[in-house]
């Protein structure tokens, strides 16, 4: 009997993204100054809904970091007004980190949206006073029971709670290291010595497309030349 396929949240197949791994941690960062002050107050919220809007917002600050890293005029597609949903779509649009991270990210953005607009909805165990909340904690199982191996906190039989954060802290974690990824190569795509080499890389480009095009042209007139 084969062994079951485990995966990792924070790795993915080469050709889904430009990312499928992390790099070496080649910038350091102190994990615990970098976080805002309600990233710790997580710990001490005892009710479903406080919980989930707040660590959606924690998510979202991450989501700001990250476009921010990436996007120099990030304020032109990104700013105060835009959507939490519309943050997601660009991370997807660039394809640059596994998209594991999208689905976890619209998860919990979905859950957030059940809890903040039905006011009848006060904890995971009122999932059956909302159309829409059943649905979206199937797809949290889910995405828990797939990634489990880098999940931490729930256990059968406890809160769900739990489950919410599992999957929200490895999504703000891979926000995070990925942000390191994404740093470098902007550090490194604006060197003078990168748009050098594109533009030597272009004509050695040119010159090979010039040279195809001729060996075409004498092809069909000299049918008999290699």
């Amino acid at each position: 009997m084969n062994k079951k396929e485990k995966f990792s949240v924070f790795i993915s197949n080469k050709n889904n993204c430009l990312f499928s791994k992390q790099f070496d941690n080649w910038e350091r960062f102190d994990w615990n100054k970098d976080i805002p002050p309600f990233f710790e107050r997580l710990n001490t919220i005892n009710d479903d809904r406080s919980f989930v809007i707040l660590a959606c917002s924690v998510m979202e600050y991450q989501i700001d970091r990250f476009l921010e890293v990436f996007i120099p005029k990030r304020k032109i597609l990104v700013n105060d007004n835009t959507s939490l949903n519309y943050k997601i779509l660009v991370i997807e649009a660039f394809n640059l980190i596994p998209p594991q991270f999208v689905e976890i990210m619209n998860t919990i953005r979905n859950i957030r949206n059940d809890f903040a607009h039905n006011l009848d909805v006060d904890s995971f165990s009122d999932s059956n006073k909302s159309e829409k909340l059943p649905k979206h904690i199937n797809e949290m199982k889910r995405l828990w029971e797939k990634f489990k191996d880098d999940m931490c906190y729930w256990n059968t039989a406890e809160s769900l709670r739990l489950m919410y954060k599992d999957i929200w802290k490895v999504c703000v974690e891979g926000l995070r290291v990925y942000e390191s990824n994404i740093r470098l190569i902007r550090q490194e795509t604006e060197k003078t010595e990168f748009i050098d080499h594109l533009q030597k890389l272009s004509t050695e480009l040119m010159n090979k497309r010039k040279e195809y095009e001729r060996d075409a042209v004498l092809k069909m007139y000299i049918p008999w030349r290699k």
